[in-house]
């Protein structure tokens, strides 16, 4: 049988080599991960989304490069402001980080008291890969957050993190973003 098997097949190496690069360009082609095609509402959420983490991070990068406290709770209450509009989004609760996960401001204004985040999965995503990361989160009543955070970057050095909360029923209220599709997004593309 062996025999048989390495005269036929293998044998031939005229047959051999063209149906090895012909699975190898199927599997090549076939297997790549595409970004599924998003919703109208899921790639609203997603540009305005962005677009808040582009005008945030332009906002708090010098407070959060020095450590100004007051300044990075005077760059969040500029966001609220209607002058500014950086998105529907930015009133929802805002927080930023330290590069250790610590949290220097939050806004509105959370109970005063200094969390740490530095073990949230979330947390050490972003902080690892440098990029923006999204998870979702379950209170103690049973609500969902979709939480999404990005890093604040500066000379290629990371300097802290920009996270935003926000409410699955006013995300699916609002853009009609399902679970399935915010876990889906990529915020990095």
């Amino acid at each position: 049988m062996r025999n048989i098997l390495q005269r036929s097949f293998l044998g031939d190496k005229r047959r051999f080599w063209p149906i090895l690069l012909l699975g190898a360009v199927i599997l090549f082609f076939g297997c790549q991960a595409r970004e599924a095609p998003l919703s109208p509402g899921a790639a609203t959420f997603k540009q305005e989304l962005k677009k808040c983490f582009d005008n945030l991070g332009v906002t708090l990068v010098e407070p959060v490069a020095k450590n100004d406290l007051a300044g990075i709770r005077a760059a969040l209450e500029k966001v609220e402001s209607p002058a500014v509009k950086l998105c529907r989004l930015c009133p929802f609760e805002i927080g930023v980080l330290n590069p250790s996960g610590e949290t220097l401001a939050a806004y509105p204004k959370g109970d005063g008291k200094a969390k740490n985040f530095s073990n949230y999965e979330l947390v050490i995503k972003a902080i690892s890969s440098k990029k923006i990361q999204q998870q979702r989160f379950f209170l103690q009543d049973g609500a969902k957050l979709y939480l999404v955070c990005a890093p604040l970057i500066r000379e290629d050095k990371l300097i802290g993190l920009v996270a935003i909360a926000i409410s699955s029923e006013d995300a699916e209220k609002r853009w009609g973003l399902t679970e399935k599709e915010f876990l889906a997004l990529d915020f990095n593309t």
